[in-house]
């Protein structure tokens, strides 16, 4: 079951220290009950098992786990595209091949204001976008949309950003990945850390039409290709 999150930003400033002082506390009371060191140990057995199961479960009560946050996430992101996926005559519009392409990836630019280490130690944001592009004959339709976890919200529609274009092939000059190296600071240990993340970017002959959070990918850099091949150069 999806749970929401009431402050965003708790995620990134908690630090679960709690759950693992009761994790080593438990099993060492354990060992200690078990081995029959004598009358002290048997003591400290009885003090360290329900302390240590105490600050296990009131350590992981309060904490917001990766779960949580990707359960919000998918929930948020439910039919973000549908004004293009349920449109009439979707199947007729929209080209097989090259076939729609989804990007999704976390900002580290000024938009983003939290950082933290999210699973397997990936470096996070509180801002996140997915992006959905479909091919037809004469353009390709971006669909768009953007988390600011932070301050999220969804039944007030706070923190949800839509974004929904048309790009014509003739109106763009070139499509590239543009990677950077942000330098952020993690929210919750306040430790400096220095980011790879990418964006790719459409031009058209005199501005840039628009810069999408991506993977820097083989989906991303065929995606490239293909808006490159159908373009006015």
């Amino acid at each position: 079951m999806k749970k929401n999150l009431n402050d965003g930003t708790r995620y990134y400033h908690q630090k679960d220290v709690i759950r693992p002082i009761g994790m080593v506390l438990l099993p060492l009371g354990l060992v200690m009950l078990f081995l029959r060191m004598g009358f002290i140990s048997y003591i400290l057995a009885t003090v360290f098992i329900p302390v240590g199961l105490v600050l296990f479960l009131v350590g992981g009560s309060k904490l917001v786990s990766d779960n949580d946050v990707l359960e919000q996430i998918e929930h948020a992101m439910l039919n973000y595209d549908k004004s293009v996926t349920d449109m009439n005559g979707y199947e007729r519009i929209v080209l097989k091949q090259p076939a729609p392409v989804e990007m999704a990836s976390y900002r580290f630019d000024e938009q983003a204001k939290y950082f933290k280490r999210g699973k397997n130690s990936t470096p996070i944001s509180d801002v996140y976008t997915r992006t959905h592009l479909f091919f037809t004959k004469d353009t390709i339709m971006v669909v768009s949309r953007t988390l600011t976890i932070s301050e999220l919200n969804e039944a007030e529609g706070k923190g949800i950003t839509d974004v929904s274009e048309q790009l014509s092939f003739s109106g763009i000059k070139k499509a590239y990945l543009d990677e950077h190296s942000t330098q952020i600071t993690l929210t919750n240990t306040g430790k400096p850390l220095t980011v790879k993340w990418c964006e790719m970017v459409i031009e058209g002959a005199d501005e840039e039409l628009m810069r999408i959070p991506t993977k820097n990918d083989m989906d991303a850099s065929g995606l490239v290709e293909s808006i490159n091949r159908r373009c006015g150069g």
